[in-house]
């Protein structure tokens, strides 16, 4: 390059698409599958693993999704710090074989108590995983093609969605034991009557893989030329993009270390400058945006397979119809990111909530009892609608999440973001399982000669009445509302314009407004949220009268203050200034 000044973002930008490009798609990609698979086998096999430990309350079946994403919650909060601090690499792979490692002994588990406790540590090494991949792609993609980069990384991860209901699929549902005496030669019998071998641990077996990936990553990637100009290191940001270009770009090309602009770091990098007056509008945005998407998402992916056996299909064509709604996710992925960098961030999320609404009323209206099966094509055609949109919604705040901040503090704001929507996800199984059972209707399957025949000869008996799963659905009209209020009043476009450019267009603020105060405030409402729609439903119900939490009176009003305190924060702290930035 001639002795000219150059940031590392216009570097990248001149360099277009090549080699480095694709080799970070894969690799990143890959961690996604691993981390998609980690996450979703437990609500693939939640229908084996209950059985095997007992469990028969919604709030106890909910809480398998639960413990993993708690401790995503505390990966991601972490793990992001951490990764501004030692870089983008060193934590990926950290993360990955963390989780790897720790997946492996949930395979032996003969108890909630002990499967949750590797959930939870194993969803340490989640958290930290999936804000380094969106982190690492913002800094090494060309400003015009991030978006898509960005949201086809997450179709890798909806990719390792699918592949868990695939594996789990035949795996829990084979008719003989596939390990023999060593794991699997318990019998269970699901909700539905039927019986099984307790197969579902080799599905736990499968997600210690990522510990032979982690190794791989050591010798494969690179860390980013953005962390290393961030972090003083100008001599190793020149002498990745050097390597970059000798590889696929320039033979020749030469950079000067002296030349290189770093835009100067913030006075405060911890994660309380999130809540000052220069970043609390973004913070706002991609907070409330998809804190909505993670409820909905995982929410109803831990319950669609009840769902679809309420209505009476069998435990293994449930499951596949929870697939086909992942298959969506993937189709949605590719798309999202595209459509993002042609009409902006904000319209295309805006459209996304729209579509949401219209998608969740059809599948409220639309599937209803079906003991014959013969509607098994409308109800694929259904949950690939439903899980395209929802999808499309939740991956279309995935490119605002980096672009809301400087590379100082860009992975702790992308990882805070991320670690509080999934108190939405962690959350979301139990509060939708407590509202299904407050809506209930006549069970059909208890009229139908056929199923009481099939009932009676496993020794069960049908209940009188089921979770009326139609009401619980529609009800997903209002996170889907507040998404699209939030987006309309907090988030700012930035599609197409280097992290540069979003970084020279901040503006300015008092050096004393270091966020602590409202950071600490919404540390409280996080507190107050787990407490209500987490520990509370999962307390022995002799502590509320001998009745369950989530059947009490007190239980969905506070849920639902529980679920909504962060909205009405940010609307309260935030709406103020993302109004006048306006004018």
């Amino acid at each position: 390059m001639d002795n000219k000044e150059f940031t590392v973002s216009e570097v990248i930008d001149s360099f277009g698409i090549n080699g480095h490009t694709w080799l970070m798609f894969v690799l990143l990609g890959l961690a996604n599958i691993f981390d998609g698979y980690d996450f979703m086998i437990v609500n693939s096999t939640n229908t084996y693993l209950a059985p095997s430990f007992g469990l028969t309350s919604a709030a106890e079946i909910g809480s398998l999704t639960t413990w993993g994403l708690l401790g995503m919650v505390l990966g991601g909060a972490v793990g992001g710090a951490m990764s501004d601090r030692i870089g983008r690499k060193k934590m990926l792979i950290i993360a990955v074989i963390f989780y790897g490692l720790f997946t492996l002994p949930q395979a032996f588990s003969n108890s909630l108590a002990i499967f949750a406790v590797w959930r939870l540590i194993a969803g340490f090494g989640v958290g930290s995983c999936i804000p380094i991949v969106t982190t690492c792609f913002s800094e090494t993609i060309p400003s015009k093609n991030r978006g898509v980069f960005v949201t086809f990384g997450m179709a890798f991860m909806v990719a390792g969605w699918v592949l868990a209901g695939l594996v789990a699929a035949p795996i829990c549902t084979a008719n003989t034991s596939l390990f023999g005496d060593f794991l699997t030669n318990s019998q269970i019998t699901v909700a539905s009557g039927a019986t099984y071998f307790e197969n579902w641990r080799i599905c736990y077996l499968i997600g210690a893989l990522p510990i032979i990936y982690g190794i791989i990553l050591i010798f494969a990637m690179h860390e980013t030329p953005q962390w290393y100009a961030t972090n003083g290191q100008k001599e190793k940001a020149v002498a990745a993009l050097e390597a970059i270009a000798h590889q696929h770009h320039d033979q020749n090309a030469k950079y000067d270390p002296n030349l290189l602009i770093v835009p100067p770091k913030p006075a405060n990098v911890g994660p309380n400058v999130l809540f000052s007056k220069k970043y609390i509008v973004a913070t706002a945005a991609i907070w409330c945006t998809y804190f909505v998407g993670q409820f909905c998402v995982y929410g109803m992916n831990a319950w669609i397979p009840t769902w679809f056996q309420n209505m009476g299909y069998t435990a293994g064509q449930s499951v596949n119809l929870q697939t086909w709604n992942n298959v969506a996710a993937i189709l949605s992925n590719i798309t999202v990111g595209y459509v993002s960098d042609r009409i902006g961030r904000k319209k295309n999320l805006a459209g996304s909530w729209i579509a949401c609404i219209v998608a969740i009323v059809l599948c409220s209206v639309f599937i209803t009892y079906d003991p014959a099966q013969s509607k098994m094509v409308l109800y694929v055609a259904l949950m690939l609608l439903f899980g395209f949109c929802l999808n499309y919604a939740i991956t279309a705040v995935q490119p605002l999440m980096p672009e809301s901040y400087p590379t100082a503090i860009r992975n702790t704001g992308v990882a805070w973001c991320q670690a509080f929507a999934r108190f939405g996800g962690s959350g979301s199984s139990i509060v939708l399982g407590a509202f299904a059972t407050a809506f209930v209707m006549a069970n059909p399957a208890a009229s139908n000669p056929e199923a009481v025949a099939a009932a009676a000869a496993a020794g069960k008996e049908l209940a009188a009445t089921i979770p009326d799963w139609s009401i619980v659905v529609l009800t997903l009209c209002i996170p889907f509302a507040l998404g699209f209020i939030c987006t309309l009043l907090f988030v700012k476009e930035t599609g197409g314009k280097s992290l540069d450019e979003l970084a020279a267009e901040e503006t300015a603020s008092d050096a004393n407004d270091t966020g602590t105060t409202l950071f600490t405030v919404m540390m409280i409402i996080v507190v107050c949220l787990a407490v209500l729609c987490i520990v509370f439903p999962l307390l022995p119900a002799s502590i509320f009268g001998g009745v369950p939490f989530s059947k009490t009176p007190m239980a969905l009003p506070l849920m639902a203050i529980g679920m909504l305190a962060p909205f009405a924060f940010f609307f309260i702290f935030a709406g103020p200034r993302a109004i006048k930035n306006r004018k």
